[in-house]
Order: structure tokens, then C-alpha cells, then sequence
């Protein structure tokens, strides 16, 4: 095996399904951020009653209008001095896609977690993989207990370089009588 086929097996990608739920939550999360800004920005121009004909306000009350559509009409408007009025329910809407932007964040976290953990135990497993690699090649190398075709040698039913000498459990050594020291 050559060194660039090693660097190909050790390199590691999520699986697909992990990028792209974590791609679709941050495309989330930049639509909700989106109409948080939007829905701020209205609520300050509605308070200090922004012309909403000039180019920009028009612009930020279109945008937010989108956002504001299901929370339309929960609350009543507050009419304020000097023609500005207060927009409860953008201000409503605020905190909800905020509590959204929140959990999809989480969602976004957990998503990263997962694959730093999924990505940790590919690495764990290949260094495991590489030790033992290692340790058969240091093995081969010294010629311990093995035979030119790598298979392990066996000498009288022991494996080579443990042939019992006698002991307990182990019969005496050729030559010598039972029972002798």
C-alpha cells in the first residue's frame, strides 16, 4: 500500500445527510435572522413615524411585511405623539423568531457536535487500525513466531519460541527423568 493510498483512507468526510442538514439550518437561520433586522427596523421607523414613501422605508416595510403576516393583528397598535405609532405585534414577532433563531442555533451546535463526534471516532478507529498495522510489521520485521509465509509457527503443538520446559501442568524436557530437580 502505498503512502498517498493511506492519506486517502484516513481522510474523512460527514455523511452527506449530516452537511446537508447542517447547510439547510444555516440557511434557516439567515432567513430568520433576515427578518428579525427587517421587523426592528420597521418597528423603529414606524415609532419615529418614517416617511414610508422614501426609497429605504418602503424597502424595509416590504421585506417585513412577509414576516409580520402571521402575527398581524394579535396585538393593537399604539399610537404614540408626532404621528409615530408602536407595533406590538412586530415587536411580537421579534421575540418569536428570536426563540426560533435560538433553537436553530442549538440545532446548528448539535448538528457540529455530531459530526466533531462522528469524525473523532473515524480517527480514533484509523489510529487504532495503524497501531496494530505497526505492531505486525515490527513483529515481521524481527522474525518472532512466524514462518516465511507469515502464518505462525507450530513446534509440537506449542507455538514457536514457547516450548515448555517442564513445570507444573507441563511434562519434563526429553532427557530428563520425572520427578528430578
Amino acid at each position: 500500500m502505498s503512502r498517498t493510498d493511506t492519506a486517502a483512507e484516513t481522510e474523512w468526510k460527514p455523511p452527506w445527510y449530516l452537511r446537508l442538514l447542517k447547510i439547510a439550518t444555516w440557511i434557516l437561520y439567515l432567513w430568520v435572522l433576515i427578518g428579525v433586522i427587517a421587523l426592528s427596523l420597521r418597528v423603529f421607523l414606524l415609532l419615529f413615524a418614517a416617511n414610508p414613501d422614501a426609497g429605504f422605508a418602503a424597502f424595509v416595510y416590504r421585506v417585513s411585511d412577509a414576516y409580520l403576516h402571521p402575527f398581524r393583528d394579535i396585538f393593537p397598535t399604539r399610537d404614540l405623539s408626532d404621528g409615530g405609532y408602536l407595533d406590538v405585534s412586530a415587536l411580537f414577532a421579534i421575540i418569536i423568531y428570536a426563540l426560533i433563531a435560538g433553537g436553530i442555533g442549538a440545532g446548528v451546535a448539535a448538528i457540529g457536535r455530531r459530526i466533531e463526534r462522528s469524525e473523532r471516532q473515524h480517527r480514533e478507529e484509523m489510529d487504532r487500525m495503524a497501531r496494530a498495522e505497526q505492531a505486525q510489521r515490527a513483529l515481521r520485521a524481527q522474525g518472532v513466531g512466524t514462518t516465511p509465509s507469515g502464518a505462525q509457527a507450530i513446534v509440537g503443538g506449542y507455538p514457536a519460541g514457547q516450548v515448555p520446559t517442564g513445570g507444573a501442568g507441563y511434562p519434563p524436557p526429553p532427557g530428563t527423568a520425572p520427578g528430578s530437580p
